[in-house]
């Protein structure tokens, strides 16, 4: 399985838009945080490593807080729009669609900086309630409302039953991402690990549980 990994390049960019400095300021800043974590993360670091000013920061985010949850923001946008891209979105058999798409979630959850990310917020969380929640804004969420979206788009198609899309999709993120994430966290996940049957298995259990619901 390949992972994405984010860019790591030191300094500004010379050149570019400023739409391009802005996202490069937001790449570094989350490379650091998923590396060293939020506590450990602070403006001044994330001004040196960028090559901007302290100042400039705070005129774009206010806050360390508000820095985060851009950066992670910007994140989840880049890997929804990697999933609007998918090949035969609507088009295709939704168990091709959504194999594809768990390819996508599954590369980012597991990509060793994200598993460094999740460790470290497991122990920051608890004194962090306000980000928390607004960090599961945009992330999870974001990612449970693309889902949502194509489950509904298929059951308009009469290939799906009607129900609650935004649970069925935090179902599904559940059975694709816990166990294997469970196990990266504390470095058990087996070396040989198929990634591919594990979304084939995955995706074949949520699909059938959902068809068998339409008979209730």
């Amino acid at each position: 399985m390949e992972s994405t990994q984010l860019k790591t390049k030191v300094g500004r960019p010379k050149s570019g838009t400023e739409q391009e400095r802005h996202a490069h300021l937001l790449e570094q800043a989350l490379a650091l945080f998923m590396t060293e974590g939020f506590a450990r993360t602070s403006i001044a670091r994330v001004a040196s490593t960028c090559g901007v000013s302290t100042r400039t920061i705070y005129e774009r985010f206010g806050s360390k807080d508000e820095l985060l949850v851009a950066a992670l923001k910007h994140m989840v946008e880049q890997d929804v729009l990697a999933m609007t891209r998918v090949e035969g979105l609507g088009e295709q058999p939704l168990v091709t669609v959504l194999t594809n798409v768990s390819r996508i979630i599954l590369n980012k959850v597991l990509e060793p900086r994200m598993v460094s990310f999740f460790r470290i917020g497991v122990s920051e969380v608890s004194h962090l309630p306000e980000l928390t929640r607004a960090v599961k804004g945009v992330g999870p969420e974001r990612i449970h409302r693309m889902l949502a979206d194509i489950f509904a788009g298929y059951a308009a198609k009469g290939e799906l039953p009607a129900q609650n899309f935004m649970q069925a999709a935090e179902s599904y993120c559940e059975l694709l991402v816990a166990g294997p994430r469970n196990k990266a966290l504390f470095g058990v996940l087996e070396p040989d690990w198929d990634a591919e049957a594990h979304i084939a298995f995955v995706v074949q259990l949520f699909l059938n549980g959902l068809q068998g619901m339409k008979n209730k």
